[in-house]
């Protein structure tokens, strides 16, 4: 019973993120939305919050580092998970195409779903700037073939993210990585 409560909270807040969105688009510009890609009916995990603040932080550094200047950024905590919402100057189709070049830049970057959204509300693609379909962060596939057909268990895609975390760590703080764990 109590995970039917757990699904149908995830549920709701699904439903409410049109909403959200909507309600952040800015007047010029665009907006970006953070959220995580976490499988199964647990999406607070702790390492859900740390993957969140590392790629809000590298987002924000990033964003700095070009001639991009960030309108305001907004943190929600869902059911889903964490939710961020930055507000920016680029125009939608660029920001989708300089988010996939830091996408590709960071090794956690799998575990991050950022989606793009026009002035006018409209989603901007990797489809529609010609780049691949997401990956699976277990074999390389497609994420959505996958997830639709649960090729992998959620305690599989989980233990890699862990995996991947831990070893982000111990790079961070110079310490040798003695396996690889994905990174």
């Amino acid at each position: 019973m109590e995970n039917h409560s757990v699904m149908s909270a995830i549920l709701r807040d699904r439903g409410r993120l049109p909403e959200l969105r909507e309600a952040r688009v800015p007047a010029a510009g665009s907006l970006i939305q953070i959220m995580m890609n976490i499988p199964g009916p647990c999406k607070r995990l702790d390492c859900t919050y740390e993957l969140f603040g590392l790629c809000i932080g590298a987002m924000q550094k990033a964003l700095a580092s070009s001639a991009c200047e960030m309108l305001s950024v907004e943190r929600i905590d869902l059911n889903v998970g964490p939710v961020a919402y930055m507000q920016v100057s680029w125009e939608a189709t660029a920001l989708k195409r300089f988010c996939l070049l830091f996408e590709q830049g960071h090794p956690l970057s799998a575990y991050w779903d950022i989606d793009i959204y026009s002035y006018s509300g409209r989603a901007v693609g990797r489809r529609e700037i010609g780049a691949a379909p997401r990956p699976c962060y277990l074999c390389s596939q497609s994420a959505k073939v996958c997830g639709s057909q649960r090729r992998h268990s959620p305690e599989e895609l989980i233990g890699r993210m862990t995996a991947d975390l831990t070893a982000y760590r111990q790079a961070q703080m110079g310490v040798p990585i003695t396996r690889k764990a994905g990174l």
